[in-house]
């Protein structure tokens, strides 16, 4: 913090031989690093992301400014580092502390690898990618050429995931909801409700183990998946009445349920032959939606489908 506080004031001292941080601003403006700097608009983009945050004035004066959060993302895209690899050298490099408008004191480096990641949530929910791009734009407008010829293409951001398949889902489903039944139930000093997840379990593991599955076996099992998903679910509703001030859920836990509640519902009307919009295929991000794209190597993928434009070599979303 003192050498935070000392570079804050250099500009106004009086005495330019103690501005001791001049010659390495001159090597940085001559760097690569410089000269991407030069051409980011920080400033007006972090304009439009405070405009939408509400700031506590409480606490300490955090390291990162709002424009050193943003540079912090175009470095780790520069980079191609991790967060933790990037925080080392961060640590270790004056030109990228500059980059990110924050000087760090060699003898108290960060140490904590997450705030990488807890800037990068914080930004994402204050993001507006059509406001960001114009900002972009009209800085980079001049340079570019041919601004009426661009070149478009339908891609995805790919969010790695096991291949689901409704057996799958359906029992992580019940798997899940067990453990939570399990779990209040010994701490409300309540007998476990009965059920047949043993049972199904051991046919789950069974049809797992079988090297090719045959459409009757399949049916089957989903519609022995389905009655104890809606027995479990009954079960925890029942518990909840009972004890409902007693019960506290996260709000991991609470998103967690009614995506199960939701999975129920789709994977029902699946089974009777009705057609489901939006469908679910993982509980941990209930969001994601499998996308054809027609690949050789891989028909379905899992993500966020969006258009991208290119103009003079580069993309907009």
């Amino acid at each position: 913090m003192k050498i935070q506080k000392i570079s804050d004031i250099t500009p106004t001292l009086p005495f330019t031989e103690f501005d001791f941080l001049q010659s390495y601003r001159d090597s940085f403006a001559k760097s690569e690093l410089g000269r991407i700097h030069s051409q980011l608009p920080l400033k007006e983009l972090a304009a439009a992301c405070t405009s939408r945050s509400h700031k506590s004035k409480r606490g300490k004066k955090p390291l990162f400014s709002c424009e050193g959060e943003i540079a912090l993302m175009f470095l780790k895209s520069y980079t191609g580092l991790s967060d933790d690899g990037l925080i080392e050298m961060l640590n270790g490099s004056i030109h990228m502390q500059m980059f990110c408008d924050a000087l760090i004191d060699p003898s108290c480096p960060i140490r904590d690898g997450k705030i990488v990641s807890a800037i990068r949530n914080r930004l994402a929910r204050l993001l507006d990618i059509d406001s960001l791009q114009g900002i972009l734009y009209a800085k980079w407008k001049d340079s570019l050429k041919d601004k009426d010829l661009c070149l478009t293409d339908a891609t995805c951001y790919e969010s790695y995931l096991r291949f689901p398949t409704d057996i799958k889902l359906l029992w992580e489903c019940c798997h899940w909801l067990h453990k939570l039944l399990v779990s209040e139930c010994k701490h409300l000093s309540e007998r476990v409700p009965r059920s047949k997840y043993n049972d199904v379990e051991k046919a789950r593991l069974a049809y797992a183990k079988q090297r090719k599955h045959t459409a009757s076996s399949t049916r089957k099992l989903r519609r022995r998946l389905l009655k104890l998903l809606s027995k479990l679910l009954s079960q925890w509703y029942r518990l909840c009445k009972l004890y409902s001030p007693c019960i506290s859920l996260s709000a991991e836990q609470e998103k967690r349920l009614s995506a199960i509640r939701a999975v129920f519902r789709q994977q029902s009307a699946l089974f009777s032959g009705k057609e489901v919009r939006h469908r679910i295929v993982s509980i941990d991000r209930p969001y994601l939606r499998p996308i054809v794209r027609g690949k050789e190597n891989k028909r379905v993928e899992f993500g966020a489908k969006v258009n991208n434009i290119q103009i003079d070599g580069i993309s907009f979303i």
